[in-house]
């Protein structure tokens, strides 16, 4: 049986919020908000910044774009995607985000199931101390997520952007 839930409304600038490798994760709608099904994040790129490419082997994740233009590869297929923009990245795809403009980016995130959130931040910490250790790829590991270090270079050179 799925546990209740309650209303709520989650006003601008709130909610939980997380920095990843400079980005910014603000959680809306948490696992808990939605028994499990879904969990919701505001994500703000700041310019020239790339998300760090991965594939979920738990979660779909669809995105929309709310502002600025975000550059995204799935699997092997690239595209830019503008304000309402919306993007499907199915789980076992491979995929990055990137903000290759002047200004901040910021998408909506929608993951399915939800769970997420416990990710990143466990991983927060992680970051914090040490960059990107051992510990870093065992926490990715543990949440079914596979980190592809392998399109870094390749991203950062060609769109100008940094982790």
């Amino acid at each position: 049986m799925t546990p209740a839930v309650s209303p709520k409304v989650v006003a601008p600038g709130e909610g939980k919020t997380v920095k990843l490798f400079g980005v910014r994760f603000r959680y809306k709608v948490e696992s808990a908000d939605s028994g499990g099904s879904l969990a919701a994040m505001e994500v703000e790129i700041p310019p020239r910044t790339l998300v760090k490419p991965h594939a979920h082997a738990r979660e779909d994740e669809y995105s929309l774009v709310l502002s600025g233009t975000v550059g995204i590869r799935t699997g092997d297929r690239v595209q830019d995607a503008g304000p309402g923009s919306y993007l499907v990245k199915p789980r076992g795809v491979p995929h990055a985000m990137w903000n290759a403009g002047g200004s901040p980016a910021t998408v909506i995130e929608i993951v399915c199931p939800g769970g997420l959130e416990s990710y990143f931040e466990e991983l927060a910490p992680i970051l914090d101390r040490h960059g990107s250790p051992p510990e870093y790829y065992q926490l990715a590991e543990n949440y079914g997520i596979t980190i592809r270090d392998d399109w870094i270079e390749e991203l950062e050179r060609t769109y100008q952007v940094k982790l």
